[in-house]
């Protein structure tokens, strides 16, 4: 009987670990739940390894195996990640560095059961909230494609590492989820090797990722670009040259839509360590098969307030941030994506109809802070266990609500900086005006094409836009209240367009007055309107 009842136990728990490695490997890896990384290095100075590869060949990697949610990947390629993150951190004898796994260095099908292969683990250098990243992705990708981020409990040869920061790749699997499969051009926009962008000789002085337009030659931008076909140059220098030259033909080049978004979510959550900012980086571009490019953020952790030197490099009091204009550097030449862009007065309106939605559904209501907390709660004895992180404890239960010094510089509370902002931001005259109130009728087929209605009052005008695939940029076309296009009744407030069926799949619409604009739906065009 007792070996019977041993036989049984024995049973049963063999039964209990595969279905925790079935779970494990069916486990959501960017989903809510905090991972578990485990780093296995053969090599007793893996930590010198890494630093030598880091400093005199950074792609280079050395093998070790990676068990994640229980489930091990042998002869994964292991790197440091990171620039100042690495760098800062490394020259202040912190041990916790940023990681950059390979899983399918070796063995080229090993991937998480999503299809992931790369794996991007973050200090949250500058960020002792620990927040900074998710926080903003989760803002981020309410409006357009955006990495997914949670959060990794590391352990490298069995010692707890701490936890870190989970962050998507923005690699080939990304831009298939979110874009579609078909064939184009991924381009980094943030240097990575200041030295070579400092020593940068017989060229027009560059800025970084700015897309600044210096001349013709591929070589006088490889600093600042980092492209790994060179198919890629073609498109990247010819939405330069439009944007700098003839920002009319600009949509022939550049998603402008997603753009206003990512213009607006950077200058909304004081996200400076971006486009918008001194730096000029953190951003990628994907040039679809037509050429046109479509912009994907990258590297929060210094936003809401973390990255905060102005283009002279000084500090920017607490103040600056709170009341940064929405319109800030629209007249800034350094910064040709916005002044180019926001100088175009329908632009403009979009551009400020998306800062309103996105006031109104994470700040205005609550819901960012919220979430703050909510994300606080949970890795707080994490982060408490957690012996390396490279700030005190007492720094993450006050980075909400007190700016600290970090080095040399200040890095302002996450619920202080965005309280007051909301407030601010909430009595903008521009965030005040009146706007169209758009209604939309069922469209109905008429021939070879679909007809389009919009209510939006006989003061507006308006534009219908559509397309035919998810991997591809929205086209626009206007729409008509004068009798004609399909219009029935002129001057009625009702407005019409005509489209070809073959070409519509997908559509939103737009309108605008004199001085502000509105979208149905408002988070257009990452949200759309589908034709059944």
């Amino acid at each position: 009987m007792l070996k019977r009842l041993l036989f049984v136990c024995l049973l049963l728990s063999a039964r209990t670990a595969a279905q925790a490695q079935t779970q494990a490997q069916t486990q959501d890896f960017y989903g809510p739940a905090v991972q578990e990384i485990r780093i296995d290095f053969p090599q007793a100075n893996w930590d010198d390894l890494l630093d030598s590869l880091k400093k005199n060949n950074p792609d280079g990697r050395i093998a070790g195996d990676v068990t994640v949610n229980k489930v091990r990947y042998k002869d994964a390629g292991i790197r440091y990640k990171g620039n100042s993150s690495y760098f800062r951190t490394r020259n202040e004898t912190y041990k916790k560095l940023p990681f950059n796994i390979k899983l399918n260095l070796v063995n080229k099908t090993q991937a998480l059961k999503s299809g992931h292969s790369t794996l991007k683990l973050s200090n949250a250098f500058m960020d002792p909230s620990f927040l900074r990243d998710p926080l903003t992705y989760d803002v981020v990708r309410r409006y357009m494609p955006a990495p997914r981020c949670n959060f990794a409990s590391v352990y490298v040869n069995n010692q707890f590492y701490g936890l870190y920061v989970n962050t998507e790749s923005v690699d080939e699997l990304f831009i298939k989820n979110n874009f579609g499969a078909g064939p184009g051009f991924l381009v980094k926009c943030d240097p990575d090797n200041w030295k070579r962008v400092r020593s940068q000789s017989g060229c027009p002085k560059g800025e970084n990722a700015s897309l600044s337009y210096l001349n013709d030659s591929p070589g006088c931008y490889d600093a600042f670009y980092e492209v790994d076909q060179a198919g890629a140059w073609e498109p990247l220098l010819k939405l330069i040259k439009t944007l700098n030259k003839n920002p009319d033909q600009i949509e022939s080049v550049l998603n402008v839509d997603q753009t206003l978004w990512m213009l607006a979510i950077n200058n909304v959550l004081v996200n400076l360590d971006s486009y918008n900012g001194s730096l000029s980086h953190n951003y990628y571009l994907w040039f679809d098969s037509t050429g046109v490019a479509h912009p994907i953020i990258w590297d929060l952790n210094m936003s809401l307030g973390g990255w905060r030197r102005n283009f002279s490099f000084t500090e920017m009091p607490d103040q600056e941030l709170i009341q940064m204009q929405p319109l800030a550097e629209i007249n800034n030449p350094r910064r040709p994506l916005i002044s180019q862009l926001l100088k175009n007065a329908y632009y403009r309106k979009i551009y400020l109809a998306h800062y309103r939605t996105i006031l109104k559904e994470f700040l205005e209501n609550g819901a960012l802070l919220q979430r703050a907390a909510a994300i606080q709660a949970e890795i707080d004895p994490i982060v408490q266990r957690d012996s390396l992180k490279l700030y005190s404890y007492a720094s993450f239960k006050n980075s909400l609500d007190s700016t600290m010094r970090l080095g040399a510089d200040n890095v302002i509370g996450i619920r202080y900086l965005m309280t007051k902002r909301t407030e601010w931001l909430s009595k903008h005259p521009l965030m005040t005006r009146e706007t169209p109130t758009l209604e939309a009728e069922k469209p109905t087929k008429q021939g070879t094409q679909w007809r389009f209605t919009l209510k939006a009052g006989n003061d507006a005008s308006s534009r219908l836009h559509y397309r035919a695939d998810k991997g591809f940029a929205f086209q626009t076309m206007p729409m008509f209240d004068d009798g004609t296009n399909g219009d029935l009744i002129a001057g009625d407030g009702i407005h019409t367009a005509l489209a070809d069926a073959k070409l519509v799949k997908h559509y939103y619409f737009s309108a605008e007055y004199e001085q502000a604009a509105a979208t149905l739906p408002v988070r257009a065009s990452f949200e759309y309107l589908e034709l059944k």
